[in-house]
């Protein structure tokens, strides 16, 4: 292919030149609304943002724009307006111009900014959030669920550094009335484009664990109405709602309420204020109890004094009854004894007269009996002495002869036992211990027992040898059995 040199051409720089002036040319500035995607500020202090418009989720449309250094007071502008600074995520109105340079590209010029607008697609972003919760039944499901009458157990939804939450532990810890309360910091972002997601992860892990709580509080120390755009956020909004446990908001917002407001179970301007209505509470509940008690001390105190009026009451009709009773009861126990005094007195008259009666016929027996016992008695003696001298004769000769024949037999008899104990004396002395052991013999002694068997000692336990002179003391080393037949040599 060979090259035309006849062809008219530009340069590139002469030709992007050429479009930079059309575009000066045909461009003005105007009112543009984007969304800002992300934004720098490079050395030279100029401010560049990345600008977008969204469809959905879809990107329509892309470029660059820029804050030069000269105008940087639109941004402090747009914060003392907003409260907030310029930041990914949020809507602006800006008076712009489009621009192009053959070095550094197209871009758009921005040379003011409405901080009104910014405000206004925020609360339109809000009121759809609430209209789409409300058709989705979330907007009062926190509400039904019934909270404690003495809140005692606290989650707290917040940032460590925030000023709402040391307000709101300071107010709590605090309290006049002493109460003490169990409180667990669940920290996270209160603010910037990634608070919202961090409130739903800590959301998420308290509820995970919700029977230890009695209410979640959601507490942070205020902000502009951008600052606190995050609590608008639908999925925050929605957690909230389906939260196990009531939640309490205390965002520190002081006009128009957010939408983590409105799906909560109680909503409160500040930390403190929250943290007051949960003391109040403990305080009714409290002052409830003191009441209840005062009541049934004073219903007590009363019952008593009834109960006290009727113990005495009965005491006396008891008394009284008790008194009759006796009374009566001695009445009758008197005439019974008079009864059986007068019963007794009849029967010991008679049982006299019996035993006189009875007297007189013994006597009278007796003394005839005597009489014939007597003649008796004289009989019997007589032929008592006659039989007794007769016996006495006729057996004293036999008397005398077995006397001489027993004597004879007693001294033999005494003669063979005195041989046979002088017998038994010699083999007891035989046997003697000390006749034995002076034949070289000796006893074992352990415990204090005699040893006769092997088995009845243990190694190493001491042992006392009694000889026919003297005493060893020893222990046992070593000890045989023998099974067999005993021999002692």
């Amino acid at each position: 292919m060979v090259f035309n040199t006849d062809v008219t051409y530009r340069t590139l720089s002469q030709y992007l030149i050429e479009i930079k002036e059309v575009i000066q040319d045909i461009f003005d500035y105007e009112w543009i609304v984007a969304e800002i995607a992300n934004m720098s500020i490079d050395k030279n202090g100029h401010c560049w943002i990345e600008l977008l418009e969204k469809r959905g989720n879809e990107i329509i449309a892309q470029c660059k724009g820029v804050i030069w250094k000269s105008n940087s007071e639109i941004i402090k502008y747009f914060f003392l307006k907003t409260g907030t600074q310029l930041q990914k995520g949020i809507k602006i109105l800006f008076l712009g111009k489009a621009v192009f340079h053959e070095k550094y590209g197209f871009v758009i010029y921005v040379s003011q900014i409405d901080p009104s607008f910014t405000l206004g697609e925020m609360a339109i972003k809000k009121k759809e959030v609430i209209e789409r919760l409300t058709r989705e039944g979330f907007i009062n499901k926190n509400k039904l669920l019934e909270v404690p009458l003495v809140i005692q157990r606290i989650a707290i939804i917040s940032s460590k550094t925030a000023a709402g939450y040391e307000d709101f532990m300071k107010i709590l810890n605090e309290n006049k009335y002493g109460f003490r309360f169990h409180t667990v910091l669940f920290d996270t972002l209160v603010q910037g484009e990634n608070a919202a997601s961090s409130i739903i992860e800590e959301l998420q892990r308290c509820a995970e664990e919700y029977w230890n709580f009695d209410v979640a509080v959601l507490v942070r120390g205020g902000g502009s109405e951008v600052d606190l755009h995050c609590f608008n956020d639908y999925e925050l909004a929605k957690k909230i709602a389906l939260m196990p446990i009531p939640v309490f908001t205390g965002i520190g917002h002081t006009r128009d309420e957010t939408v983590v407001d409105y799906v909560s179970s109680k909503s409160f301007k500040t930390p403190s204020e929250l943290a007051k209505f949960i003391i109040d509470r403990a305080f009714d509940f409290y002052s409830q109890i003191e009441n209840l008690s005062k009541r049934i001390y004073s219903r007590v105190e009363v019952m008593l004094k009834l109960e006290a009026e009727r113990v005495k009451t009965s005491k006396e009709r008891i008394h009284v009854l008790v008194l009759n009773c006796i009374e009566r009861s001695i009445n009758k126990v008197n005439m019974t004894t008079n009864l059986i005094h007068r019963s007794v007195l009849k029967r010991i008259h008679t049982q006299r007269e019996k035993l006189s009666t009875l007297k007189y016929d013994l006597k009278r027996k007796l003394n005839l009996r005597t009489k014939n016992e007597e003649n008796l008695i004289n009989s019997l003696r007589s032929e008592l002495n006659y039989r007794t001298s007769d016996f006495l004769i006729r057996n004293n000769f036999n008397l005398k002869s077995r006397t001489e024949i027993l004597v004879e037999k007693a001294k033999n008899l005494l003669k063979l036992e005195s041989l046979k104990i002088e017998g038994v004396v010699e083999r007891i002395h035989l046997l003697n211990p000390e006749n034995i052991l002076k034949r070289g013999y000796s006893i074992t002694y352990a415990k204090g027992k005699v040893v006769k068997d092997v088995k009845d000692i243990d190694l190493n336990e001491e042992i006392f040898i009694k000889l026919y002179k003297g005493k060893i003391k020893g222990k046992v080393i070593d000890k045989e059995e023998d099974s067999g037949e005993i021999k002692l040599l």
